[in-house]
């Protein structure tokens, strides 16, 4: 039996962060939006001993495919609580999303998985069973595995609740400098520098992490100002970074962004996607 499902990117609209907990996660309030960006993931289901083989297109040393990889984690933790045992998975994964990037690609293919394996498992878990062990992966995997468009999450990301927004433009730009920021660095390093006298403003697009990692990344200031003087009517980081997303209304004013982009030297990728709705 084979399995296939599109594991989608998301952009951060909105992030705040709030405490750290004991638990060492910090709560957040964020407005996470899927953009049609996505990985494809296959998973075949065969008799056996219960093993799981995972590959992966675009490998790298960013993208693990052993059991630290969260498609992988995804289906051990499905194959517990679900009692399932006597079934091999060979998940196979093509990377379309930049890893380390801040759009959620890791997350939203264990996701993937996890909604995969309980649609052909007849729904035997639960949509809280379901998110438990989502917020046990990652932060972000909840936002997907409620597999809505877009919505306000809390706590550590595991209160999900869908919303609706207006949104300034059908097009979404995404660039990303040629490095990448681990989502544990990026919390560390806030906790380490955070300054308290940074604005955070109630609504709009915003980000807690940008004045941190521009900062500290010249390139990202000039990827921002590039995609407004193209006529972003928004724009900003997405996640912990280092993806930068513009919301354009019309069409060619983001073509000729990108164009501009990906002439620029240290833009690793850029591309025009649509939100999801």
């Amino acid at each position: 039996m084979i399995i296939q499902k599109k594991a989608h990117a998301k952009i951060n609209l909105y992030l705040k962060i709030s405490d750290k907990r004991p638990d060492g996660y910090h709560n957040i309030y964020t407005t996470m939006q899927k953009i049609s960006l996505c990985d494809d993931i296959t998973i075949k289901i065969s008799a056996g001993a219960s093993d799981i083989n995972i590959t992966c297109s675009n490998l790298s040393e960013n993208i693990p495919a052993d059991n630290t990889n969260t498609a992988y984690k995804a289906a051990e933790s499905f194959f517990l609580r679900a009692g399932v045992n006597g079934v091999d998975l060979d998940i196979a994964i093509k990377k379309n999303i930049p890893a380390q990037s801040g759009l959620g690609g890791g997350s939203s293919d264990a996701a993937a998985v996890l909604l995969g394996l309980n649609e052909y498992f007849g729904h035997i878990l639960p949509e809280n069973v379901l998110l438990e062990i989502a917020a046990a992966i990652g932060a972000d995997v909840p936002f997907f595995v409620k597999n809505v468009n877009c919505a306000a999450c809390g706590g550590i990301g595991e209160i999900v609740t869908p919303v609706e927004t207006d949104l300034p433009g059908p097009y979404c730009l995404i660039a990303k400098p040629a490095y990448n920021i681990s989502t544990k660095q990026a919390y560390e390093d806030f906790d380490r520098y955070n300054n308290s006298a940074q604005p955070r403003p109630p609504s709009g697009i915003y980000n807690d992490f940008e004045g941190l990692i521009f900062s500290r990344n010249g390139d990202m200031e000039k990827i921002k100002s590039i995609i407004l003087k193209y006529g972003a009517k928004a724009a900003g980081l997405s996640g912990s970074g280092p993806a930068l997303f513009g919301i354009f209304g019309v069409l060619s004013g983001a073509q000729r962004c990108a164009g501009a982009l990906k002439l620029m030297d240290g833009v690793e990728f850029c591309d025009i996607f649509d939100f999801l709705y």
